[in-house]
């Protein structure tokens, strides 16, 4: 019986030495996830902080270039009243 009973320890050693090894392969698996997840995360954020600088930029451009149309409009605008009043006067003149 006694040595069934070392035979048993000794397994129970084996399987108590092959799970250590085991869990440092995991904790080695978990810290090279977490290395990957972490360069993942900063290079999202790098991207995206492009992609809003862009769009920033964009709605800068298109603010201006609103400006500018509406600038150009209300000279358009006075031009056509200017023409509308000569219009009349050269009518009533006729």
């Amino acid at each position: 019986m006694d040595q069934k009973v070392m035979e048993l320890l000794a397994k129970i050693y084996q399987m108590q030495t092959e799970m250590q090894s085991e869990l440092k392969e995991l904790r080695t698996d978990q810290d090279t996830l977490a290395q990957n997840i972490a360069r993942v995360i900063a290079v999202v954020e790098h991207d995206v902080a492009q992609k809003i600088g862009a769009i920033f930029d964009f709605r800068e451009i298109q603010i201006d270039h609103i400006q500018k149309t509406g600038q150009a409009l209300e000279r358009i605008e006075a031009k056509v009243e200017v023409l509308q009043l000569e219009t009349a006067s050269l009518r009533r003149i006729k």
